[in-house]
């Protein structure tokens, strides 16, 4: 006869036998949210950054690694699911000198004409294409400094491949060790007299010197806000856990090779609020969120305006951390949600400014390290997935990356912010 207990237990059990099998009904099983649609893999060279044009053209960057012989060109379109080409074209991103600089290797090239390693790529709202040049290769795993002014720079393009604007950093707003990270633009005549509209850029500097620039882009000026303060820079000791494994990286290059190190990337994942006003950011190696108003950013430090740099500090307000994850990727869409990358959850999150509140949005095993964010005209949120983590720079040389890398697309409520 059957144990009274075991009947029991049978009759009330869903799924039946089921449960005595897996008794646990609560569990992780890896995904959540809408399902992502592969929209291309990269076979070829890494991407990090991207972006998509309202024709549905999407550009992608590729950091130059200079002794790697499969590095082309620095920012390319996608031409096919699984072919890119070099854009605006091969001899832009050839600096006809070499992509370091010929007197000193240890700084990268000073050609203020030509594309030597770009960050990030960004459509505008006016559908003009933009490359961040950090002037920063990486040479035998090391990251070179920047030959400041030639170097660090933000170029413009038509989607026809001709340039409209060149921005290239002065040594008071770029300095060596600046990294030039990624960038949101304010195209507004009213957001500055020149009537041209602003850029707001993230110095990422492992060095700790980062920060926010920012570009008049009526007359070319610049300046730097909230510069090598604790907001912009990443906590000391940070460590972050990636497909449940703690990271501590062995940088390749360092002048203690074989030492274990931790990430040190000062301020890095930037969004504008829909309506311009604010400006988020966070440095990589922390899970910290903050936000400052754009209208102190908008003030240049000078000797007629000598509190802009500390009001824009005071100004600067800690929303707190994001849900269990550093970020990389921030993107904001028409309805005032900011999508922020989860490297260490494999998603994205959703935080929504008006409540304060964070909601998760997608995850899915496949999401090795969301880079860029990219809102679309078609309501789809697009995103590089790239395996930062385990390149050969931050593990002592050796490859753990595996091909291919891709850029995955979601559906959502709204589309771009266009502030024009």
């Amino acid at each position: 006869m059957m144990n009274v207990a075991l009947a029991t237990a049978l009759s009330l059990a869903a799924g039946g036998l089921a449960w005595l099998t897996d008794p646990f009904q609560v569990y992780d099983n890896g995904t959540y949210g809408p399902p992502l649609q592969v929209e291309h893999l990269f076979y070829d060279q890494w991407p990090t950054g991207l972006s998509v044009a309202s024709n549905g053209a999407i550009y992608a960057n590729f950091p130059t690694a200079v002794n790697q012989t499969n590095t082309q060109y620095t920012v390319g379109v996608v031409t096919s699911y699984t072919t890119e080409a070099a854009f605006p074209s091969v001899e832009y991103n050839q600096p006809p000198g070499g992509f370091l600089n010929p007197s000193n290797p240890a700084f990268g090239s000073a050609d203020p004409d030509h594309l030597i390693s770009v960050q990030s790529v960004v459509v505008d709202a006016l559908d003009r294409v933009w490359a961040l040049d950090t002037g920063r290769p990486l040479y035998n795993g090391a990251q070179v400094l920047a030959t400041v002014p030639g170097g660090p720079k933000l170029v413009g393009f038509y989607q026809n491949g001709t340039r409209f604007a060149n921005y290239v950093l002065p040594i008071t707003t770029a300095y060596p060790d600046t990294y030039l990270n990624d960038v949101r633009f304010d195209l507004r005549p009213s957001t500055l007299p020149s009537g041209q509209g602003v850029a707001y850029i993230t110095d990422s500097s492992d060095e700790g010197r980062s920060g926010i620039i920012v570009i008049d882009l009526g007359t070319g000026n610049s300046w730097r806000h909230i510069d090598s303060q604790p907001y912009t820079r990443g906590d000391q000791g940070f460590i972050s856990t990636y497909d449940g494994q703690v990271f501590q990286p062995i940088r390749q290059g360092n002048p203690n090779p074989g030492t274990y190190s931790h990430l040190t990337t000062g301020s890095d994942g930037i969004a504008l609020s829909a309506d311009g006003a604010y400006l988020y950011f966070s440095p990589l190696s922390s899970r910290r969120l903050y936000r400052v108003p754009t209208s102190y950013l908008l003030v240049q430090p000078s000797g007629a305006n000598p509190n802009a740099a500390n009001a824009a500090i005071a100004a600067t307000q800690y929303l707190g951390e994001m849900g269990g994850s550093h970020a990389d990727g921030m993107e904001t869409d028409a309805s005032g949600v900011i999508y922020i990358g989860a490297p260490e959850q494999d998603g994205i999150t959703m935080y929504h400014p008006d409540l304060g509140m964070w909601m998760p949005f997608v995850r899915d095993p496949r999401i090795q390290w969301p880079d860029t964010l990219s809102v679309a005209t078609n309501n789809r949120l697009y995103f590089t997935s790239n395996q930062y983590w385990l390149q050969p720079s931050l593990n002592n040389g050796t490859e753990y990356r595996v091909r291919p890398w891709g850029i995955f697309s979601v559906p959502i409520s709204a589309g771009k912010v266009i502030l024009t």
